[in-house]
């Protein structure tokens, strides 16, 4: 994938991790017309979840600095979450009103726990790491491994497994948070880590000779979007969608045309050294809306969802692959 990373499983496989509250945004309400149409007193308060690294705070980062929120007529509460499977759970329990996820919980949605509102970007910053002097994924058989759970990592981690005629019982997989990946990692601890950039970067400053045995771009059929994802029942407040959507869209819209803007922003909100956001940015395609709304038309949003679909299927998190219109809710985005 936080401060401002990227990513329901099982309840019993997420002890340990969980939500802080960041900050509530908007201010007082007045009076004035803002420029989405709507006055502040009409402003609709929602609570948006993100992940503290650069792309899983693009949003909600070009939004506190554009103003966005009021101009559209949301008042907002922050969280900050370590992956996308907590914030489909609090989206289920009515905690939080829309969220963000990476490709890895993207089978959530899939199976009909949340709605997709946008699709943010494509990615290719996850890795399989070990330490110096293993030299390919095989040599990882009967080795600890660290993996955050139900992210795009874990996915990862589970694709490579399979390319390599493994299971997850060939090695001692260890799921824990993203620091705790770090540390374990930079303390030899463990042997390998299925994690992604601004994190591998920090790592590497720490373990300099670590090797990259597994990237994402080995497995091209897959495009790896990150998404804003929202409770299953949204369609039942449409005005509160389409405010959001359009906050999305023109925070992307910013984001893709002002990328050095951008880390410099990221690493203020998340007080994050701008080297370790440049690397990870320098993996990610941010999709703008024009571009989004184009790959929606012509099916290739479709396709990327389908691919990720059929993965999910053959890796038995989900038993039958599902029509993206059940899910992701392109028309509305196009729309709002």
């Amino acid at each position: 994938m936080n401060a401002f990373t990227r990513r329901s499983v099982l309840a019993a496989a997420l002890t340990g991790a969980g939500a802080v509250a960041l900050t509530a945004c908007g201010g007082e309400k007045k009076s004035s017309a803002t420029a989405g149409g709507a006055t502040t007193d009409d402003l609709k308060t929602i609570v948006v979840g993100y992940i503290a690294d650069g792309n899983g705070a693009t949003i909600t980062t070009v939004a506190e600095k554009l103003g966005l929120w009021k101009k559209h007529g949301l008042e907002v509460q922050l969280k900050s979450f370590n992956n996308g499977p907590l914030q489909i759970q609090a989206l289920g329990t009515g905690d939080l009103d829309f969220g963000y996820i990476g490709s890895g919980a993207m089978w959530l949605p899939m199976q009909g726990k949340a709605k997709i509102v946008s699709l943010n970007s494509l990615g290719t910053a996850d890795r399989v790491v070990a330490q110096p002097g293993i030299a390919t994924f095989k040599d990882l058989k009967g080795k600890k491994v660290g993996v955050p759970e139900g992210t795009s990592g874990d996915m990862l981690l589970n694709m490579a497994l399979e390319k390599n005629g493994m299971t997850v019982n060939d090695i001692q997989r260890v799921p824990m948070d993203p620091p705790t990946v770090i540390s374990a990692f930079s303390s030899g601890q463990i042997e390998g880590a299925a994690i992604w950039y601004p994190h591998v970067s920090t790592m590497k400053k720490q373990v300099p000779d670590l090797v990259e045995v597994v990237k994402s771009t080995d497995f091209p059929d897959l495009a790896f979007p990150a998404a804003e994802v929202a409770g299953a029942n949204i369609l039942e407040d449409p005005e509160k969608l389409k405010r959001f959507q359009a906050v999305v869209k023109e925070a992307l819209a910013w984001a893709a045309a002002n990328r050095e803007e951008l880390v410099k922003e990221l690493a203020k909100a998340l007080k994050q050294p701008e080297e370790a956001l440049k690397s990870e940015q320098q993996y990610v395609e941010i999709l703008s809306p024009d571009e989004l709304t184009a790959k929606i038309k012509d099916g290739t949003a479709d396709t990327w969802l389908k691919n990720l679909n059929a993965q999910f299927v053959k890796s038995g998190k989900l038993k039958e692959e599902a029509d993206p219109k059940s899910y992701f809710l392109s028309q509305e985005y196009i729309d709002s």
